[in-house]
């Protein structure tokens, strides 16, 4: 009892290939295209932390620029209208001492 082989149609096999290829080609081009959308993103992701850690430096900057330099605190606004001049000048003798 031998088995009997069947012929199967040429179209039929040139059918499997083009699809098997077909699903090769789709698979790559698909691939490098997730590939290129995952680079983009990643360097929207570098470009948001090095813009935030330039924003995080800038505020510190101004924290320690904003903060006196005098051991007093004090602050005279020289725009005031009252304005205390003996104040002031008391304040530059005994910062200058």
């Amino acid at each position: 009892m031998s088995a009997s082989v069947r012929q199967v149609s040429s179209l039929f096999k040139i059918g499997r290939w083009a699809a098997l290829g077909a699903g090769l080609s789709y698979g790559y081009v698909h691939a490098r295209s997730l590939k290129k959308d995952a680079d983009v993103r990643h360097i929207e992701q570098e470009y948001e932390r090095k813009v935030a850690l330039i924003e995080e430096a800038r505020k510190k900057f101004a924290e320690s620029k904003a903060t006196p330099d005098n051991s007093s605190g004090a602050k005279f606004n020289f725009d005031d209208p009252n304005f205390d001049a003996d104040k002031w000048a008391k304040h530059l003798e005994s910062k200058f001492k």
